[in-house]
């Protein structure tokens, strides 16, 4: 009798855990697509404990690399540096002072001319933009623009076979884009938009950035034979589809612009 009710409750057990690992399964399986806010992921974007080395690909040939770091103000983060409970001072206390996202690389265009390129953003405790840098080189031109939000302006340089010009502009000039245009080309640049059918204006400048809405959702990403739990975030540009993956701690993973350029993290390599 013993033995029988000993087998039952092996039995019993075994049923039990395989109903449960099941039902967890199948829990996060139906959450896969659904969708999560905006915010739970550019918070772990922005704390990310590490930084995102990606490789640049158009189609499937590779013409460049990049790398993408975030780092917390006052926090080890920011110098990915953890202090040991030994020999962290008594009393001391993180204090949150700000985030800042870099991003630079390069990559060759057009088989021959390589442009290399850094942006920095910097935020403040409650995500609202500092600053703005954007560095970009392709020689022999050399541009360079910083964005200040504390005093409204905007600074663009360029460097051009030896000759440079700089222009200040604030950000009612922004919103003016027939003035913006006109400022920084005069009529030639304007003639060249209406060419091309881009000539922009306040309405269109309107509608382009309200149309510009994030969405995240859960997802997976295959690595090799093996699938990780992911954040999918996605926007609608001129009508083209972009898709950003992060690992669940903030990690990019896999960037899809139009016309097939790609960003994919060194960890999928070797798959």
């Amino acid at each position: 009798m013993r033995s029988r009710i000993f087998f039952l409750a092996i039995i019993s057990f075994w049923l039990i855990m395989n109903y449960l690992l099941w039902r967890s399964q199948w829990d996060t399986q139906s959450r896969i697509g659904s969708a999560v806010p905006v915010e739970v992921v550019w918070e772990r974007i922005l704390t990310a404990p590490d930084s995102s080395s990606l490789d640049i690909y158009d189609h499937d040939k590779k013409v460049g690399i990049c790398h993408w770091i975030a780092n917390v103000g006052n926090s080890p983060l920011a110098s990915n540096k953890i202090l040991e409970d030994d020999y962290a001072p008594d009393g001391l206390a993180e204090q949150v002072t700000g985030y800042s996202l870099t991003f630079e690389g390069n990559a060759t265009l057009s088989n021959s001319n390589r442009i290399r390129f850094e942006a920095s953003l910097n935020l403040s405790t409650n995500r609202t933009w500092r600053d703005f840098h954007l560095h970009v080189s392709m020689r022999p031109t050399v541009w360079d623009i910083r964005a200040a939000a504390a005093t409204e302006k905007v600074v663009l340089k360029v460097e051009d076979h030896g000759l440079s010009w700089q222009k200040t502009l604030s950000f009612s000039d922004l919103r003016d884009p027939q003035t913006l245009w006109a400022g920084l080309g005069g009529t030639a640049a304007l003639g060249l938009l209406a060419g091309t059918g881009l000539t922009p204006s306040k309405e269109s400048l309107s509608w382009l950035a309200g149309s510009m809405k994030l969405q995240a959702h859960e997802d997976w990403m295959q690595f090799g034979h093996s699938k990780a739990r992911a954040y999918r975030l996605e926007t609608v540009f001129l009508g083209r589809h972009i898709y950003l993956f992060t690992s669940r701690v903030g990690e990019v993973l896999w960037v899809i612009f139009p016309e097939d350029i790609t960003l994919r993290n060194e960890a999928f390599e070797h798959f």
